[in-house]
């Protein structure tokens, strides 16, 4: 079985230079990102839901004028 060696050739060479200055371009970096207690992405959603509560908590405080916020 003789073939010609460009017979399977998926990509032209325009198309691998291509993909070459892709990679350059886009090189991986490091990323640190924080992490509960209970294994997911920090906020979790119990923080998420507990820091909303704690916000809706404050700007009534604020909005009564009672006192019962941090001042600010």
């Amino acid at each position: 079985m003789d073939h010609e060696p460009d017979q399977y050739d998926f990509v032209s060479a325009q198309d691998v230079e291509d993909a070459d200055d892709v990679h350059f371009a886009h090189p991986p970096r490091p990323v640190t990102r924080w992490l509960c207690d209970c294994g997911e992405d920090y906020p979790c959603p119990d923080v998420r839901f507990a820091l909303l509560v704690r916000h809706a908590r404050v700007r009534a405080a604020r909005a009564r004028g009672t006192g019962d916020g941090p001042a600010g």
